[in-house]
């Protein structure tokens, strides 16, 4: 059996972050993995800003839900999953991504914890500073192969140690520092890509 381990945010849903930059018009509020690279970095800076503006838990939420996913990613998981196991690899926080899980049909999805005190955001635990590789790993030291898809640059470290990786909706200013790994912007093409590699599908 064979496991597709995909990024959330910009590979399958919008970046819940800038969507709730939009809604709070706090700009840095916006920036993702694509601009800060470390994600412990990133979170810092954000739990920095929203105790001193006072954005709560729920605003983020209210954020994650009022998003959909993007074009094509239902379909595409649900087709996946036919033929491989799924799981969604991100970092981000259970609290955080179950609307977002619903509308993809509540795929297994490994992801980090938040504490929360009177609906503000104290702190975050991360289950592995590389939570993603870590995962890729332990699945194939139970016998599975392994193909990762993601977009920004906390996706490597899947790539690095999967069977095969590939950029999904990746900007062409991390995909260019790759030219070894494929890039789509297609999900069809993408699940080609996939099966071609798999040793199973036929």
């Amino acid at each position: 059996m064979e496991i597709v381990c995909l990024d959330m945010e910009g590979t399958l849903t919008p970046e819940i972050w800038e969507r709730v930059a939009l809604n709070t018009g706090i700009e840095e509020l916006g920036k993702t993995t694509r601009d800060i690279p470390s994600y412990e970095d990133l979170m810092d800076m954000r739990l920095q800003i929203m105790s001193e503006k006072g954005i709560k838990l729920s605003d983020v939420q209210k954020a994650a839900d009022s998003l959909d996913l993007l074009p094509g990613a239902y379909d595409f998981v649900s087709k996946l999953r036919k033929d491989f196991q799924v799981v969604i690899l991100s970092d981000t926080f259970h609290d955080i991504a179950k609307p977002l899980m619903e509308k993809l049909g509540f795929p297994f999805l490994l992801c980090h914890n938040l504490e929360i005190k009177n609906d503000e955001i104290i702190s975050y635990k991360l289950r592995h500073p590389k939570a993603k590789k870590q995962a890729i790993l332990s699945f194939q030291e139970m016998g599975y192969r392994c193909f990762a898809a993601g977009d920004s640059h906390n996706d490597i470290q899947m790539f690095d140690v999967a069977e095969k990786g590939f950029f999904m909706n990746a900007p062409d200013k991390i995909s260019s520092q790759y030219p070894e790994i494929l890039s789509f912007n297609d999900y069809e093409k993408l699940r080609d890509a996939i099966s071609d590699n798999s040793i199973f599908v036929k």
